[in-house]
């Protein structure tokens, strides 16, 4: 074998992507050949159920899933009438929320411009289900039914990872991330004694948003509750308190 390793697999089906910063374009267009087959960059893919374009903005994958969300609305729609609240609620999260909770920490950091559809299809399932006007003002209702605002749940599934990575079971790949204070200050600051994360200096990347969170959860001491979900029933708690 002179050390090469063959795999079958069908060429028909592999694809290739290239990412680039979003203001940098390839004047040459790349083709790959394998087995004398070609094989042209795509402009998306899919991969473990996540929609991935090029620049990362997630507009590819915000618009199927808005698409899934539309058809679950529709259900709603349809059921509301043959079902009492509780059983639409329960409707609700498999249909609807199931397909947003799905892979948020990752998408749901995505411009505003392209979540705002995900936020207005909520609007609409709570509205379905509470047999309300089509501009009612839906934190009431969110409120009524314990059900977290997009936002919030984007905050309550990110604070689970971090749960993960204070308690020492996040995958290296991930918790390779962040870095304690402690483990870089030569001196025994407040900041280091505090056992907060290092701060980091690209304000809008995923990493940083979660330092924040991880900071602003370990200053409250809440990762002092008992266990994981005695710590995530109190985060949506909190949340739905204060709609």
């Amino acid at each position: 074998m002179n050390g090469y390793v063959l795999i079958d697999f069908p060429l028909g089906k592999t694809e290739f992507i290239i990412f680039r910063p979003p203001r940098k374009s390839l004047t040459d267009r790349i083709v790959l050949t394998l087995n004398k087959t070609k094989i042209y960059e795509s402009s998306r893919i899919k991969y473990l159920g996540l929609i991935l374009d090029p620049r990362l903005t997630w507009k590819e994958h915000i618009n199927e899933l808005s698409k899934k969300l539309g058809r679950s609305v529709g259900m709603l729609y349809k059921t509301r009438h043959f079902c009492p609240t509780p059983i639409l609620k329960s409707l609700y999260y498999s249909i609807f929320n199931s397909h947003v909770s799905y892979g948020i920490p990752v998408w749901g950091y995505a411009d505003q411009i392209y979540i705002k559809k995900i936020i207005h299809a909520q609007k609409k399932a709570i509205r379905a289900i509470t047999f309300s006007k089509y501009r009612e003002h839906s934190t009431p209702l969110l409120k009524r039914l314990e059900i977290l605002k997009i936002q919030d749940l984007l905050y309550l599934r990110t604070a689970s990872l971090l749960w993960d990575l204070n308690k020492g079971n996040l995958p290296s790949s991930l918790s390779s991330y962040f870095t304690r204070a402690n483990s870089i200050h030569e001196q025994n600051t407040r900041f280091a004694k505090s056992g907060n994360l290092k701060v980091c200096k690209d304000f809008n990347s995923f990493q940083s948003i979660a330092i924040k969170i991880f900071n602003d959860l370990n200053n409250k001491q809440s990762f002092s509750a008992s266990n994981k979900k005695a710590f995530l029933d109190k985060i949506k708690l909190d949340f739905i308190s204060n709609y």
